[in-house]
């Protein structure tokens, strides 16, 4: 990313946890800076922005990025390529009140994809946006239900029907005279 760090508004208060990688110190303050960063290669690159938290160490004056500005960033390129962000797809999930798990479960969408979308380690594509996007629609969540009990009852009834049924004959003069009269003649 390049670095283009402009002043915002400033929070004096301590941001506990936070610990500078210069001197170890947990003196930090925390100032809200708009950062610009290029995102794509070559033709496709796009320059965008993002308000990201800047730490400042009152020890040593050492400033730096972590983990939160990286997330803001993360969610910079998400709302410029039209998807949902992390945070929207765990709200989507938690809406429902679903585990992980359960909305696995449901949907059929591995559980470490939808791990990695809501972490933010990586950005779903279009079509599966657009799936989460009609997930949003409670009625859309109880069709999948439903379409999941409906496909285990289907499959039950397939399962039980899947021994062939052949017709049997009977075996009889007349079918064994037809056999030896039975002749293929050109078209």
């Amino acid at each position: 990313m390049n670095r283009d760090v402009r002043s915002g508004s400033e929070s004096h208060a301590h941001v506990n946890k936070i610990i500078c990688s210069d001197c170890g110190s947990t003196n930090v303050t925390t100032t809200q800076e708009e950062y610009k960063f290029t995102y794509g290669l070559g033709d496709a690159a796009v320059e965008l922005s993002a308000w990201v938290p800047l730490r400042t160490c009152n020890d040593c004056g050492s400033t730096f990025l972590d983990g939160d500005a990286e997330d803001a960033c993360h969610e910079a390129v998400c709302r410029h390529l039209g998807v949902m962000t992390p945070s929207q797809i765990k709200a989507l999930r938690t809406l429902y009140g679903l585990t992980q798990s359960q909305f696995s479960e449901i949907t059929k969408l591995g559980e470490a994809t939808l791990s990695r979308w809501e972490r933010g380690i990586v950005i779903q594509n279009q079509a599966y946006d657009n799936y989460l996007y009609l997930l949003g629609f409670n009625e859309n969540l109880e069709r999948i239900r439903n379409r999941t009990k409906e496909s285990k009852i289907t499959e039950q009834i397939v399962n039980r029907n899947q021994n062939p049924q052949f017709r049997k004959l009977d075996v009889t003069g007349e079918l064994l005279e037809r056999k030896m009269n039975f002749k293929l003649v050109p078209g």
